[in-house]
């Protein structure tokens, strides 16, 4: 509940004040980029209603660009998680080659030693 100390008593039973609130960043598209006060357990337990904006809403030109580079930033995760899998794939194969030019030398050595017994 707020108080007009700025003092809130989240329904997880811990007391909030805006000094033991942490400044965070808001990476959402409607607020790209504006700096706010929240509790510091936020993701523990029930919310807590403690948050101040600290900065003026950004403009709508800011939330179209923070729109795009959410785009560009989605798309450079899928082409990273893509190349990590191609990455593992590519070491799963090279690792059954290995095995496979192991298994064809030893019975390449095997049959040597049997031609040298003949």
């Amino acid at each position: 509940m707020s108080s007009s100390s700025g003092n809130y008593s989240g329904s997880s039973g811990h007391m909030c004040t805006y000094e033991t609130c942490v400044l965070k960043t808001s990476l959402t598209v409607d607020n790209f980029g504006r700096r706010f006060l929240g509790c510091s357990q936020y993701k523990v337990g029930p919310k807590c209603p403690a948050f101040k904006w600290l900065d003026n809403p950004t403009c709508m030109r800011g939330n179209e660009v923070a729109h795009l580079v959410q785009q560009k930033l989605d798309l450079l995760r899928s082409e990273l998680q893509l190349a990590h899998e191609r990455e593992r794939a590519a070491t799963q194969t090279a690792a059954e080659a290995t095995k496979m030019a192991k298994i064809a030398q030893d019975r390449a050595a095997k049959a040597t030693e049997r031609e040298r017994k003949f």
